[in-house]
This record gives structure tokens, C-alpha cells and sequence, in this order.
């Protein structure tokens, strides 16, 4: 059992999956962290349940994606039905993504992969442990804890607090938590249900009465409705609001088991006023709570992780001061604002009753199902695969025409599309996206298919000043386009990787011409250029690596 130190550099306040991204990540980073929760193990029920694409890209990178996937299932396809049939059937395997689908996983086994995985590489976690309040003075917080039924004092450079909706930490803020709360009552139970529907598929079921979700689990479904205010539920829930929802939607309503877990819940859309003070941050729950539809919060909360860690790290280091920290709620709050409005918008048109509303609904479905460029939008923003920080101030790009090119590959901000490339030396395959395991900035120096001159006396300058100057943060590879001429085999003796992009995949992405890109240690660009302005990437990487005075 962890014993609790006197000090340590991040507390962590709630070892749910976004409290234990954050910790995977800053132990990855070599970042002295405690996390604690106040209960003594994961609680056994949960709502969270699917994990999107783009979630599953940053567990490929904690390196906790094989472990999940052996207790999860992939869903490929969501089908939403009205009463008189199909309107709309959503195809995942269509993302442009490594990992195209969601995987169904309930939560608690979603945190006890992370668990199991934080203290294999040495992280420090106290359960049973409660935060009681803390107080910021200059450069450090003093946090008191009850442990072990005794009072203690902690001293921490940082504290994030991820301890949901609830949050102490928010509380002892002051800070704001404004939104709605959902008129309907809503009724889940996990059950298994003696119908053809494949468990590759999830359901949405809309009809008058409200809606009915069908989530597949590895162990049964889970059926989630809506049920009106006025409607009287029984002090202990039971399956018969299910079993009446099931005869209004099916001619002969499939059989469901006793359930595994039944509960009554109220939702809510939530959104903190700041995400920091001082240093103190908030992650998760903690400042964002939603409607379920759409399984957006737990990938959310997890992505805040994961955006939050490398800045934490470098802050840490000396660097970046508050304009790197003030970069987390800057990136961060825009995505959880426009996730709240669109969650929102797809909860409140699938509970509605009103029969106009359901009928322009249903017409929109109808019409999402006959334009296949609307429906891959759709899905590529619930799957969370084009969040983007192009407003970040902390992103950039080179003076040349190049770098504002938007169909001339990604822009600063937005996430690095993955693509295949082989290593020169060793003839591995891998991925762009299985960088991230390495948790730096990494610098691909594409060169085109037409090798000149100046390209190669660039990326020679680029091979010896990167590695020299920011070699502790920045990892340089070179991306050849096809076999690497003579001119080019004194590269080896830098300090960089060669890689080869011999079908083409990376070109795909990001195009044919001499370019720099610098994926950030979350997977997101965070500058480009042309090769030729290598001069204005040093100076961007002077500033953001710049130690603060």
C-alpha cells in the first residue's frame, strides 16, 4: 500500500478515468504525482460505457489499449429507428482512424485497466483518502487530507481536481458551475434481451413515448429511456417502464432477463466558469457534466487528461509559466462548450414527445442517411476525431504560403491524421499516431518526391540544430518519399529517425510538398511550415521552450 509522502509535485483529487489519464501520463513524463480518492475501490456500477475513436488513439499511447480491448467489444455501427422503422444507420469502420469503432466497455473496467497499468509503472495511489481543503500560497498549495481516520498535511507544486460533478475542489474554488437540469426521469438496466439484433450494433429506438437506447455489452445490453415527470415510478425500479416501452415498439417485444443492475438517474448540462486559479485546475466532471446520449463525457474528461499532462510537465520544468497552463482552459473549455450544445441538441430531439418536433427530427434523419459527406461529419465529430485548438495561442504556423493552405494537410490545432510509414533502418512498420507513446513534441521533416538541393541542405540544418537545441523535447524524424538517395546517407549520423513513406499514406495526409510538422505530446499540431522556413520553427520552439524567469 502506497504510504503518503510529505510532498509531491501533482496532487490528483479522484481516481476515476480522467484523474488516472492525467496520472499515467505525468508518471510517463516522469512527473512526481499522487492520486488519491476518497472511496476504497472502484465503485462497481457505472453509466460511462463507450469509448470513442479518439480515445482510443490516447489509451494506444498510456498504452492501456490491448488491456481495455480484452474487456470491451467493438461497436461498428449505430442504427436509430422510429416506430415505423430504420431511419438511420451510421457505419464507424468508415473513420479515417487506426482504431474505427467504439468500444463498449464499462467504466469501472475502464478504471481498473488504468489502475492496474498507473502502478506497474510506478504511480502512487491512496484510496480511502479524502481531500478536506487546501490553501495557495506563492509557489506551492498546502492541501490537508484525511487518511487512515488521521489529518495530514501535504505540500504539492500543482493540484487538478477530476472529483466529478461534485467536485470539492470546484466548491472550495468558487468557482461557477451554471447549466440546466433535464425535466425526464431516466430508467437504465443491464439485461439480456432474446432479440436478432447483432451486438456489433448499438439502437436507438424514437417514439412518442420517449426513447429507448440499446447499448451492447460484453455481458448483455444495456437499455436506457427517458420517462415523462408526471409519470409515477415505483420507490425501487423495476423492468416494467421497459417492458411497456418494448411493447410500443415491437409486435412481438423481445424477453428480457432479471437485470444485472437497475437504477433511477437525473441528468444535467454543466459547465464550469474557469477551468483554473492559480494552480489549481479542475478535469473531467469536475467542469463539464452532460446527458449521456452520445457517450461523450468519459472520452471528454479523458482527452482533458490527456491535453492538461505535457503542459503540467513542462510548467513543472520552468517552463511556459501561466501562458502554458492558461493554454489547458483556452483549448479545452471552447471543446466542452460546443460538445454541452451538441449533446444537448441530440438528448432533447430524442426524448422529445411533441410530434412536430419528432417528425422535422425524423425528416433530418432521413436526410443524414442520403448524404453520406453529413453523416461522416457527424460521426467524426461524435467520435471526437476533429476537436481542434486552431485558436490556441500556444499554436503556430511558418510565414509561407504552405502553412495556411487548410487543404494542404492539417491546420496548427488540429489533430495529426494518422498514417503508415516504415523506418528506414529496420524495415518496421508503424504508425504516425504510435508516436505518441513516446510523450515529446515530435518534428517530422517531410521532403517531397522531388528531392532538390535546398530541401537537403535544410533538412541537414534542421537534423543538427533540433536535436542539439531541443533534443530533451523534441524528437526529429525525416520522411523520405520514396528509396534515400546518396545525398542524403550522411542524415544517419544525426540524431534523428528515417523514416519512409512508401505508399503514399503520409503524402495522402498531409500532401506532396517540403514540410515541417510538430505533433505535440497529445497528438495535435501544434506548428507547421515549409521546409524552407526551418528559420521561423526554431524560433517557435525558442519560445515555447523558453525557461521563465
Amino acid at each position: 500500500m502506497t504510504a503518503l509522502p510529505s510532498r509531491c509535485a501533482v496532487l490528483i483529487v479522484g481516481a476515476g478515468p480522467t484523474g488516472l489519464t492525467l496520472a499515467i501520463r505525468l508518471q510517463q513524463l516522469g512527473v512526481d504525482c499522487l492520486l488519491i480518492d476518497k472511496e476504497p475501490a472502484p465503485l462497481p456500477w457505472s453509466r460511462g460505457l463507450g469509448l470513442q475513436a479518439r480515445t482510443l488513439e490516447i489509451f494506444d499511447a498510456l498504452g492501456v489499449l490491448s488491456a481495455v480491448r480484452q474487456q470491451s467489444i467493438e461497436v461498428k455501427a449505430m442504427h436509430l429507428h422510429n416506430q415505423r422503422g430504420p431511419l438511420l444507420e451510421l457505419d464507424l469502420t468508415g473513420l479515417d482512424a487506426p482504431f474505427p469503432w467504439v468500444l463498449s466497455c464499462p467504466q469501472t473496467d475502464v478504471e481498473n485497466c488504468l489502475i492496474e497499468h498507473y502502478l506497474q509503472i510506478g504511480g502512487k495511489l491512496l484510496r480511502d483518502t479524502a481531500l478536506l481543503d487546501f490553501r495557495q500560497h506563492g509557489h506551492a498549495v498546502e492541501a490537508r487530507l484525511m487518511h487512515a481516520e488521521e489529518t495530514v498535511t501535504l505540500q504539492c507544486d500543482l493540484v487538478v481536481g477530476c472529483d466529478g460533478a461534485n467536485s470539492l475542489v470546484r466548491e472550495q474554488l468558487g468557482l461557477s458551475f451554471q447549466g440546466v437540469d433535464y425535466a425526464d426521469q431516466f430508467l437504465l438496466a443491464d439485461v439480456d434481451v432474446d432479440w436478432p439484433h447483432s451486438k456489433e450494433s448499438a439502437h436507438a429506438f424514437l417514439s412518442g413515448e420517449g426513447a429507448l437506447f440499446a447499448l451492447p455489452l460484453p455481458q448483455g445490453w444495456r437499455l436506457v429511456l427517458n420517462v415523462a415527470t408526471d409519470e409515477i415510478l415505483p420507490e425501487e425500479p423495476s423492468l416494467d417502464a421497459f417492458k411497456q416501452r418494448l411493447t410500443h415498439l415491437f409486435a412481438e417485444p423481445p424477453a428480457l432477463s432479471d437485470p444485472y443492475w437497475i437504477s433511477a438517474f437525473s441528468i444535467h448540462r454543466r459547465l464550469a466558469g474557469r477551468y483554473r486559479v492559480n494552480r489549481v485546475l479542475l478535469a473531467g466532471d469536475a467542469c463539464h457534466v452532460q446527458s449521456p446520449v452520445g457517450a461523450q463525457g468519459m472520452n471528454t474528461g479523458i482527452a482533458d487528461g490527456f491535453n492538461l499532462a505535457w503542459k503540467l510537465a513542462l510548467f513543472l520544468q520552468g517552463i511556459g509559466g501561466g501562458k502554458l497552463l492558461d493554454s489547458y482552459e483556452t483549448e479545452r473549455r471552447p471543446v466542452a462548450k460546443s460538445m454541452l450544445t451538441n449533446v444537448d441538441f441530440l438528448s432533447r430531439s430524442s426524448f422529445s414527445r411533441n410530434a412536430l418536433w419528432r417528425g422535422a427530427r425524423d425528416s433530418m434523419l432521413k436526410l443524414l442517411a442520403r448524404q453520406p459527406t453529413l453523416s461522416a461529419k457527424f460521426l467524426r465529430t461524435m467520435s471526437q476525431l476533429d476537436v481542434n485548438y486552431r485558436d490556441s495561442a500556444i499554436v503556430g504556423a511558418g510565414s509561407g504560403l504552405f502553412a495556411s493552405l487548410a487543404d494542404d494537410g492539417p491546420e496548427p490545432g488540429d489533430r495529426m491524421p494518422d498514417a503508415s510509414l516504415k523506418n528506414y533502418n529496420s524495415g518496421e512498420a508503424l504508425r504516425l499516431q504510435s508516436c505518441l507513446r513516446e510523450p515529446k513534441h515530435h518534428l517530422f521533416v517531410q521532403l517531397s518526391s522531388e528531392l532538390d538541393h535546398h530541401e537537403i541542405v535544410a533538412a541537414f540544418a534542421l537534423a543538427d540544430r533540433v536535436p542539439e537545441t531541443f533534443g530533451q523535447h523534441v524528437k526529429t524524424s525525416l520522411i523520405l518519399a520514396n528509396a534515400m538517395p546518396d545525398t542524403m546517407r550522411d542524415i544517419e549520423d544525426f540524431d534523428v529517425a528515417v523514416l519512409v513513406d512508401e505508399d503514399g499514406s503520409f503524402r495522402a495526409q498531409y500532401g506532396e510538398s517540403a514540410g515541417l510538422w510538430l505533433m505535440r505530446p497529445d497528438g495535435h499540431l501544434g506548428y507547421r511550415a515549409h521546409l524552407s522556413d526551418g528559420d521561423q520553427l526554431l524560433s517557435y520552439l525558442r519560445a515555447l521552450f523558453q525557461q521563465q524567469g
